[in-house]
């Protein structure tokens, strides 16, 4: 595994729960920043102490950091807080380091150096705490200069040129990590603000959109309506005076009554495809409610008891794919068609169910079932399961002498809601 992402799983792992795998949450950067500089100084301590040890010299003072940095890191994962534990290693690590650079020569030590990589890792790791070490370490380096002797004639050997090259390298390191920490996170402010504003934009883009489609779809459905009602209604009443006209031709009756009927069918299929038109079709109770409606009028013709469940209510953001409400009145008109002509029921119960990520429409009757025979085509059937599979339903039939089941399974997604 290459070792950036190794990296990144290592610090992702010390992440509080809630964040670690929500890269949107407002906490994100922030959380991983700290965790990512504590990583890095614990590996760092451990280096330094390792080394300390190697030369000879005492390791407590590099160990006790790397635990400190170790417990914030714990004190992240598990509870979402580093500030106390991050504030203690910070004091804590100070007081290490005097007494590390004190053995070692005071301000004249090469160890002061350490100071400025202490320093910068505060900054990497919290900006806000960043700002107040910067004048804690001068005042630090201010410490260390009133208990150094001279080391010498010269400038070399004067503390105070010691003092002012190690001040200068703070206020210029940790200034510049400091600001360029600040000017990031305007940036990152400003981005996150005109991404909001885009969002936003987008947003009211597509609920215009939504309500002109919506408008349109209203006035098609209208219109439609009006003007194919019209023609199926003369249609209608021309055959039943054709009917009442030709009473004594028997030959020619049938056809008639084929007119009629299809008459009648286009006009109940139209209905279907209007309401398929309306915005609320795509939503899983809003079918249910349509079939359940036609379910009751239907069976009220030959004397079925009828009855509608809801089971489990499914989520109001839910919505089913297009053309998925159309293919399930189809489909559903079909069962309820084969219920009358097969079953021989008195009961029938059409239920729906949400379980995550699909709706499930089921029609149980108490008839009984008759397996179908190899010999015969069952158009009605061979569609239905034909009609599922180019919709992408998953369709189950279970049928015994006590009653036959038809479950429809149909996939839905969440519409984005405002």
């Amino acid at each position: 595994m290459p070792f950036p992402s190794l990296l990144v799983r290592l610090v992702t792992f010390f992440l509080p729960a809630a964040v670690r795998r929500d890269l949107a949450h407002p906490r994100y950067t922030e959380y991983y920043q700290v965790a990512n500089a504590c990583v890095f100084g614990v590996v760092l301590s451990l280096v330094g102490a390792a080394t300390m040890r190697y030369v000879g010299l005492s390791p407590v003072g590099f160990g006790a950091t790397a635990a400190l940095g170790a417990g914030t890191l714990l004190a992240l994962r598990q509870a979402g807080h580093y500030r106390l534990p991050m504030t203690l290693t910070s004091v804590v690590g100070l007081y290490i380091f005097y007494g590390f650079v004190r053995t070692t020569g005071l301000l004249f030590s090469v160890n002061v150096n350490l100071l400025h990589l202490y320093l910068l890792l505060a900054l990497l790791s919290d900006k806000r705490w960043g700002w107040v070490l910067i004048p804690a370490c001068l005042a630090m380096l201010v410490y260390l200069y009133w208990h150094t002797p001279p080391a010498g004639a010269g400038l070399t050997g004067n503390p105070l040129y010691a003092l002012a090259v190690h001040s200068f390298i703070t206020v210029f390191l940790g200034g510049a990590v400091a600001y360029g920490r600040y000017t990031e996170n305007q940036s990152q402010r400003e981005i996150e603000r005109l991404q909001r504003q885009r969002i936003s934009l987008l947003d009211e883009a597509v609920q215009q959109r939504t309500a002109q489609l919506g408008t349109l779809r209203q006035a098609l459905a209208e219109n439609f309506h009006d003007e194919t009602g019209n023609l199926l209604a003369a249609i209608t009443r021309q055959a039943a005076l054709l009917e009442w006209q030709l009473a004594g031709h028997s030959e020619a009756l049938p056809i008639v009554h084929s007119i009629i009927d299809n008459s009648n069918r286009l006009y109940a299929a139209s209905k279907d495809f209007l309401w398929d038109l309306h915005h609320q079709s795509d939503q899983p109770e809003a079918l249910f409610q349509y079939l359940a409606a036609h379910g009751q009028r239907y069976y009220n013709q030959f004397d079925v008891a009828f009855s509608a469940d809801v089971l489990t209510a499914p989520d109001p953001r839910c919505q089913l794919p297009p053309l998925a409400s159309l293919n399930l009145i189809y489909l559903f008109k079909e069962a309820m068609t084969n219920v009358v002509k097969h079953a021989g029921a008195t009961e029938v119960t059409l239920t729906l169910r949400a379980d995550a990520g699909q709706v499930t429409y089921a029609l149980q009757d108490n008839g009984c079932w008759t397996e179908p025979s190899a010999d015969i085509a069952h158009y009605g059937l061979r569609n239905m399961q034909q009609r599922s599979q180019k919709n992408q339903f998953h369709l189950t039939l279970a049928g015994t002498d006590q009653g036959t089941r038809i479950a429809v399974a149909v996939p839905v997604h969440t519409a984005f809601v405002n």
